[in-house]
């Protein structure tokens, strides 16, 4: 096939020039996605200054708020996306999110910087879903760990943009106007907002004009269009929202049982939610955090915000689980009768604790604690992400699809592996006591630790039918932004403002480690029997294969 588009309805050659040049811009996406959402970390500390914050704010600001909206649409985008054009859906969502980021630049104050931080995440959730879908269907399911490993790319791709661009910026905005604000009345971390909306904006005409792969090609299971696909998708909000979650059980006709159950849920979150918030207050008492609000005397903190946000989110998952058993069958049965896929899900969850944590943290870390200039750091974790975590990345991909050939748990060993050594790697990372001696470290630890994701995305891919791609993704997402990027961040700037030691509290995070590897060790176990059952279970919950 000649050109860059994919024709409508044409039966794309797996693993051809088309799906090359779609992968390459997937990847782009991907990595656009990160830069914009990650920017934030290199400019903390100046936003801190000028908006009088502090570092549990910015854990709000970069992981709770993004989180919960993040999650709660990744459900019904996700939906979308395995029922309409997903390369459509990608570059609206793509353009919306990269306005949301330019947005961010002329925030006021906290609440102001959450609200953009908000449209954000909605925008990104867009996309993650549909592209996972479309990265299932482009090539062959021999191919799947190394594409997955070259997707994963954007990570480092992202990671190095934000650092890198962000750092750069700044130095250079601020050394052009020294007197303050320079052009448009900006200081140089809102000039960064800006200069990251740019490339999205561009990616997302690009994306415009390609066309749709047949769903389901490298399965062998052609999956027709769906009617009605918004409507599909927004059913999919009900479940999540407390109250209408009854509503759509009395549209399933579900009894009396599970309308009770539900309301049970809705208990247990408030129940989670007052003793989080009981705790962390004891841990770091309302005379240590901003107060936002009174209510009765009681005092809106944080942990408040934090903790409330999510239990909602929380809810929101035993809520949808529910919804779908109902209204879904087979894809119920395929994901939550199979130990493996939910084993993926722990790991995903635990495990982002640890990287979104580390993210949020690593680029203030290294300016505060070595007196180094934003674009010195920048560029050194730039060039650290871009050179060397692809070398983990691709090479952990490639070994995770050989060793899945001699045994269907062979991507699982490799997700062990990058898994378990991070925790000392992480150690001798940031303990250093030069900026030169965290590099080092930084850089070992980026190899070792970027081929989880892609043995994690392909695994959960094998375990479940193509037109459930995008809604098991979408769970994904679900459990891991607000579980590992609703907790990690905030805990560690929680840390950080009770022990002046944000080191220590970096380093605090693996104490999830031991979940992560029983999980994975769990999925080892299962996962030949669940992906030989797979087919079966579908057919027996009512599948028409």
């Amino acid at each position: 096939m000649k050109g860059t588009a994919i024709p409508a309805g044409a039966a794309v050659k797996l693993g051809g020039a088309a799906s090359w040049y779609m992968l390459v811009l997937l990847t782009m996406t991907a990595g656009v996605s990160l830069l914009d959402r990650q920017i934030i970390t290199i400019l903390a500390v100046d936003i801190k200054r000028d908006l009088n914050l502090n570092d549990t704010e910015i854990g709000l600001l970069y992981g709770t708020f993004f989180a919960i909206f993040y999650s709660l649409f990744s459900m019904p985008l996700g939906r979308l996306a395995d029922g309409w054009v997903r390369t459509r859906q990608i570059a609206l969502s793509l353009a919306g999110w990269s306005l949301a980021t330019a947005a961010c630049a002329f925030a006021t104050g906290f609440g102001s910087m959450a609200l953009a931080r908000t449209a954000v995440a909605v925008g990104e959730a867009g996309s993650a879903p549909a592209s996972t879908s479309l990265l299932g269907d482009i090539f062959p399911r021999s191919m799947r760990g190394t594409i997955f490993a070259i997707a994963a790319l954007a990570a480092t791709i992202g990671i190095a943009m934000s650092s890198a661009l962000g750092g750069l910026v700044v130095d250079n905005w601020n050394a052009a106007f020294p007197g303050g604000r320079g052009w448009f009345g900006l200081v140089g971390w809102q000039a960064a907002f800006i200069a990251a909306s740019i490339p999205g904006l561009i990616l997302a005409l690009l994306l415009a004009f390609v066309r749709e792969p047949v769903r389901g090609l490298a399965d062998g299971i052609i999956v027709p269009p769906q009617p009605r696909p918004f409507a599909r998708a927004a059913v999919e909000v009900l479940p999540l929202l407390p109250g209408l979650s009854i509503l759509r059980l009395r549209q399933l006709d579900a009894g009396p049982r599970a309308i009770a159950s539900n309301v049970a849920m809705l208990g247990g979150a408030i129940l989670f939610a007052a003793v989080t918030i009981a705790i962390f207050t004891s841990l770091a008492p309302p005379e240590r955090l901003l107060v936002y609000a009174r209510i009765g005397g009681f005092p809106i903190t944080s942990h408040f915000v934090q903790w409330a946000v999510v239990a909602f989110g929380l809810f929101a998952i035993l809520s949808w689980v529910q919804s779908q058993r109902l209204s879904d069958r087979p894809a119920a049965r395929v994901m939550w009768s199979s130990p493996a896929f939910i084993a993926t899900l722990v790991v995903a969850a635990g495990f982002n604790v640890i990287i979104y944590g580390m993210m949020a943290w690593i680029a203030p870390f290294a300016v505060t604690t070595y007196k180094a200039s934003l674009s010195d750091v920048g560029v050194r974790i730039g060039l650290i992400a871009l050179t060397l975590g692809p070398v983990g990345t691709l090479a952990g991909g490639w070994i995770a699809d050989r060793l899945r050939r001699v045994h269907p748990a062979g991507r699982l060993w490799v997700l062990l592996f990058a898994t378990a050594l991070p925790a000392p790697l992480a150690w001798m990372t940031f303990t250093q006591t030069t900026l030169d001696g965290f590099t080092f470290w930084f850089a070992v630890m980026s190899v070792v630790l970027t081929p989880w994701l892609p043995c994690l995305n392909a695994t959960m891919q094998d375990l479940v039918l193509p037109r459930m791609r995008g809604s098991a993704t979408a769970l994904g997402m679900l459990t891991t932004t607000i579980f590992g990027m609703g907790t990690g961040p905030y805990l560690v700037g929680m840390m950080s403002d009770v022990s002046g030691d944000l080191g220590g509290a970096i380093r605090g995070l693996f104490f999830v480690s031991p979940v992560v590897w029983g999980a994975i060790l769990i999925a080892i176990l299962r996962i030949e029997r669940d992906e030989a059952t797979l087919v079966d279970r579908a057919r027996e919950a009512g599948e028409p294969i």
